[in-house]
């Protein structure tokens, strides 16, 4: 998806107000800036789905909790783009619609609704979502007078048994209202905010080295500790011996703390930033060291402190390029190595 603007702060190295450029957005950028919101929020659900336009039967941007979609729980996020704060009757008649076509039978009542209203919603609306029970009495009380002429086109929707119903069975508990400030502040809206409007994450947190070796490491400790062997000539029990080693102790403590770099790096832009920006910058590493990893050298040893010299110096382009030292492009090749692209064990 194209960026709808670029620069990651304002005049004078002020941290830019993405809530404003939210808040500008047309009505169908809003909603897909939100769907692609949802599809970062992977731990509340299964999948996400667009039903904006004519016949979108009151729903914008649906998350589907389970595979059953609409036959599960469901939430649904209703995009409202004004000029000003959203109104009171507006409020009425838009969660109408959802109450009219469920007694219609055409889905089961969401588990929860949300009013995406960039500018927020006036004072009224924001104390009938304070006191759940008086917005359901509301709507039984107004129906016939601001709501029935309001939901269809030329048509008066009568307060049927079905519509009764579905305002008695719908949790108000679970209305919400998300205005542009409570959307850029989401932390799963951070990657959307990267791509859309070009924001810089920042820097990733420092790796933490544990003390005992993890199984993660595995492979590429494991690779390493034979080449030691090979230079050392004799071999050694495991990565513990090399640790205890006077000669190659040190050498190995700086492998892992690259590695661990490169992890934390990778775990925390895999949650900020589009997964492309990942693959791109490991992509830039990759090509900036593989011809010095199949040279020909005394040893592997010997390949994998000229890779670590090399990788040292790999420009890499892009937001991740800016945030990463010697140490996680370093690492980034034990990753590699890991992974079975570019093992230090021939």
């Amino acid at each position: 998806m194209p960026r709808e603007s670029s620069g990651s702060s304002g005049e004078s190295g002020l941290r830019r107000n993405y809530a404003i450029d939210i808040s500008t957005l047309p009505d169908e950028r809003l909603e897909a800036l939100v769907s692609d919101w949802l599809g970062h929020r992977a731990k509340h659900y299964y999948s996400r789905e667009r039903w904006s336009g004519p016949g979108d039967m009151g729903r914008d941007v649906v998350g589907y909790v389970t595979a059953a979609r609409h036959e599960g729980d469901w939430d649904n996020y209703q995009c409202k783009q004004l000029s000003t704060r959203l109104s009171e009757t507006a409020a009425f008649v838009e969660l109408g619609k959802i109450f009219m076509h469920t007694a219609n039978g055409e889905y089961r009542l969401p588990r929860a609704y949300y009013f995406v209203a960039p500018r927020g919603v006036v004072r009224n609306v924001k104390g009938f979502i304070a006191h759940p029970e008086r917005f359901r009495q509301a709507f039984l009380d107004r129906w016939d007078t601001q709501i029935a002429s309001a939901l269809v086109e030329n048509s008066t929707i009568a307060l049927s048994d079905g519509i009764r119903a579905a305002i008695g069975n719908f949790d108000f508990t679970q209305v919400h209202v998300l205005d542009s400030v409570g959307l850029a502040d989401d932390a799963a809206m951070q990657p959307v905010l990267v791509q859309w409007f070009g924001a810089d994450p920042g820097p990733a947190p420092r790796g933490i080295v544990p003390d005992a070796v993890v199984p993660e490491e595995a492979a590429y400790l494991g690779q390493l500790v034979e080449l030691y062997g090979e230079r050392d000539g004799s071999a050694f029990a495991g990565p513990d011996a090399v640790l205890k080693h006077a000669t190659w102790g040190g050498h190995l403590r700086t492998q892992r703390t690259r590695y661990f770099e490169a992890a934390a790096f990778d775990r925390y832009y895999r949650d900020s930033t589009p997964p492309e920006f990942l693959v791109a910058f490991k992509d830039d590493v990759y090509h900036g060291v593989v011809d010095v990893y199949g040279d020909s050298h005394r040893d592997g040893l010997d390949r994998v402190n000229k890779v670590m010299t090399q990788a040292a110096q790999v420009p890499a382009s892009g937001v991740l390029g800016t945030h990463a030292g010697p140490a996680v492009k370093q690492g980034t090749c034990h990753h590699f190595a890991n992974d079975g692209l570019m093992p230090w064990k021939k």
